[in-house]
C-alpha cells in the first residue's frame, strides 16, 4: 500500500499527467489513454468538444453562487435524506474538508437558489455536455481493455446516477466559530472516486495532487483542457489494469480555488465485476461482484457525516 503521508512534490519533467488530444480520433487515442489509465489513473484531454462559452458560463455561475452569504447558501442546504444542494461540512477520511460544495443531478430533487440567475439552466447544460464526453471516454477505455466500445454503455443511459459538483476552496473557514466538526488539514483529504470516471474543470489555481510511486504530484491546470481520473468502478471492470488513483486537494492559502467535477456513475442497479477480456487463467478476477447502489449509499453516508468507516473498494477484493 502506498504511503499517503508524504509532503507535496511539484511536478517534475517526466512526471506530469499525460495530455491526450481527442481531435485525432479513436485510433490515435486508445493506446495513449490505456497507458495513462494504467500508469497515472489521471490524464487531461484537449479538443474535448465542450464549448468554452459553456465552461465560462459555469465558472461564472459557480463564482456568483459561492460569493453569496452563508445564510443565503444554506437555504438550499443538503440533508441526510436529500444529498443534493449546498453543503459545507463534508467529511473525507472522517475529517471535515476545507471546502464548500453544490451538488446537482439530472432528474433528482435538487433545491435551487433564487440567485444567481440561470443557475439551474447552466448546470444542466454543462452536466449534459460532460456526460457525452464521459461516454466517449468510456468507449475508448473499453477498447483499451480489449472489449467492444459499447460494452458498458447500457449502465450509463437513462437512469444513470451521475452528478455534477461545484467545489469552492476558500482561504478562510466559513464555519469558524460554529459547532461544525474540526477542519482537516486539506481542501479534500486523500481518497479515490467511487464511480467510473470523473471529468474535472479546474480554474487557474493549482491544488489538486495525485499519489504515484509514493510521492504526491501536482495535477497542474492546463488551459483549454479537462482533467479526467479513473474511479473505483472502472478499476473493478478493468480487473486492476486501470487504477483509481488516490488524490487530494491542498488547503487554499493566498487565493481561493474553484473547480467543477462531473462524477460519471452507472445505474444504481448495476452489478460491477471484472470484464471478460480482463480475466484469464493467469489473471483471475480480483473482485467479487458488487452492487453499485449499495456501495454508493455507504460511501455517501461517510461523506455526509461521521457514520462509521468510509467504505473502500478493497472490501470487495477476492
Amino acid at each position: 500500500m502506498s504511503s499517503v503521508s508524504g509532503t507535496a512534490n511539484r511536478a517534475r519533467p517526466g512526471h506530469t499527467v499525460p495530455v491526450i488530444d481527442l481531435a485525432g480520433g479513436p485510433g490515435d487515442c486508445i493506446g495513449h489513454l490505456a497507458a495513462a489509465c494504467a500508469d497515472w489513473g489521471f490524464f487531461q484531454v484537449a479538443n474535448h468538444g465542450i464549448e468554452q462559452q459553456l465552461t465560462r458560463a459555469l465558472e461564472t455561475a459557480s463564482r456568483n453562487f459561492f460569493a453569496q452569504s452563508l445564510a443565503a447558501k444554506q437555504t438550499v442546504k443538503r440533508t441526510l435524506d436529500n444529498p443534493f444542494g449546498y453543503y459545507d461540512r463534508e467529511l473525507t477520511k472522517n475529517l471535515r474538508d476545507r471546502k464548500e460544495i453544490f451538488d446537482f443531478a439530472p432528474a433528482e430533487n435538487t433545491p435551487w437558489p433564487a440567485h444567481p440567475p440561470r443557475f439551474a439552466e447552466v448546470l444542466g447544460e454543462y452536466a449534459a455536455a460532460c456526460h457525452r464526453l464521459a461516454q466517449q471516454l468510456l468507449e475508448l477505455c473499453c477498447e483499451g481493455l480489449g472489449a467492444a466500445p459499447a460494452t458498458l454503455a447500457s449502465h450509463f443511459g437513462r437512469g444513470h446516477s451521475s452528478f455534477l459538483r461545484l467545489n469552492h476552496y476558500p482561504v478562510e473557514d466559513p464555519l469558524a466559530g460554529t459547532t461544525a466538526p474540526p477542519l482537516g488539514p486539506f481542501g479534500i483529504s486523500h481518497h479515490s472516486d467511487a464511480g467510473a470516471l470523473t471529468v474535472l474543470l479546474q480554474d487557474t489555481v493549482a491544488g489538486l495532487q495525485v499519489l504515484r510511486d509514493d510521492n504526491w504530484f501536482d495535477v497542474l491546470p492546463v488551459p483549454d483542457t479537462l482533467t479526467i481520473n479513473i474511479g473505483d468502478m472502472l478499476q473493478v471492470w478493468s480487473n486492476d489494469r486501470y487504477r483509481a488513483p488516490l488524490h487530494r486537494v491542498r488547503a487554499s492559502s493566498g487565493a481561493a480555488r474553484s473547480s467543477a467535477a462531473y462524477f460519471f456513475n452507472p445505474d444504481y442497479d448495476t452489478v460491477v465485476e471484472p470484464l471478460g477480456p480482463t480475466v484469464s487463467a493467469s489473471c483471475p478476477a480480483r473482485y467479487r461482484p458488487l452492487h453499485w447502489g449499495e456501495f454508493r449509499r455507504l460511501r455517501a453516508l461517510g461523506d455526509y457525516g461521521d457514520y462509521g468507516e468510509e467504505i473502500q473498494i478493497s472490501r470487495y477484493r477476492s
